[in-house]
């Protein structure tokens, strides 16, 4: 009993050590005044969140999470659906602090984001992002058998499709691959459908969710491939929003000390990953020259997921 006194001791001098250095390190900027308004129990907020991550229920929820863990000290806030913009319209809008249309979005991070806008450094999937496999049309699905290598895929003129903003489409053609864009993710779909490409390059945390939404019958998951490459996606504000990036920090932070970060990880993504059988598959290792040492550090270590048998990094 008196070591779990000590420990919950411990676990509460941490929150209030981390809130004193998100005011301490926002009140000593110059003409930066905390009022009571901005942290009262008592205040009421709105945040726009871009429209694809809140029409994501795993991003949506750990945003609410990050929210919620802080609400004793900022008060409650309301988010909100934004603009169906892209995702380079919206880090442009998030960049000019367009707050009508946008004050935070959940991205795969890449150097010119953390450059332009204000990163939250804790990984929102712990790297899963770049675990990938590929959505197909089920057409194709032979020109898929016994592909095991990089040359394979080379061999094959398999081409991916994805998004033009993405950082993952500099990736895929760093290592040679070809690559069809969209501006928007919704055309990727039709392209797919009339085989403008082959390989629909998905996180294993979005591939299930997109084919349950789309409700389509022409498309499958490929059963036997795995993409990997150290990868993470970040919340990011704009750079004059340096109070919310601490909030939405410390409400992460908050969340993995007490355990609901992980409580919140399984329910989201355990029946993706076993559905996936990722243990099972052949792994395609690709390289990422867009990571910085600082996220590449935080996406090093073995996933550790329920069947404890992948180790791809």
């Amino acid at each position: 009993m008196k070591l779990f006194s000590i420990f919950l001791a411990t676990i509460t001098s941490l929150y209030f050590l981390m809130a004193a250095e998100v005011f301490a390190e926002v009140a000593s900027e110059p003409n930066n005044e905390i009022g009571v308004n901005e942290i009262g129990a008592e205040s009421s907020e709105e945040l726009i969140y871009w429209y694809r991550n809140y029409d994501s229920g795993p991003s949506l929820a750990l945003l609410q999470l990050a929210l919620d863990q802080t609400k004793d000290l900022f008060g409650e806030v309301v988010i909100k659906r934004g603009e169906e913009v892209t995702q380079g319209r919206a880090i442009i809008d998030l960049e000019h602090g367009n707050d009508s249309s946008l004050q935070i979005i959940n991205v795969v991070v890449n150097p010119d984001r953390e450059k332009k806008l204000i990163p939250i450094r804790v990984a929102a999937d712990e790297g899963l992002i770049g675990l990938r496999v590929c959505v197909i049309n089920k057409e194709d699905k032979a020109l898929f058998e016994n592909v095991r290598s990089h040359k394979d895929i080379l061999d094959r003129d398999i081409v991916f499709g994805q998004g033009v903003h993405w950082p993952d489409t500099e990736i895929l053609q760093t290592n040679g691959f070809q690559v069809e864009t969209s501006a928007t993710f919704e055309n990727l779909f039709p392209m797919l459908e009339f085989r403008r490409f082959n390989c629909f390059l998905r996180g294993v945390s979005e591939a299930r969710d997109d084919l349950k939404r789309l409700g389509e019958n022409e498309f499958i998951i490929e059963p036997n491939l795995l993409f990997s490459y150290p990868s993470a996606t970040l919340f990011f504000v704009n750079k004059s929003e340096r109070l919310l990036a601490a909030r939405i920090e410390l409400g992460l932070r908050r969340a993995i000390l007490n355990g609901s970060y992980q409580t919140y990880f399984k329910k989201r993504y355990d029946d993706d990953i076993k559905a996936l059988k990722l243990s099972e598959r052949r792994v395609i290792r690709l390289n990422n020259p867009l990571i910085s040492d600082d996220i590449l550090k935080r996406t090093s270590e073995r996933p550790q997921f329920s069947d404890g048998k992948l180790e791809v990094y």
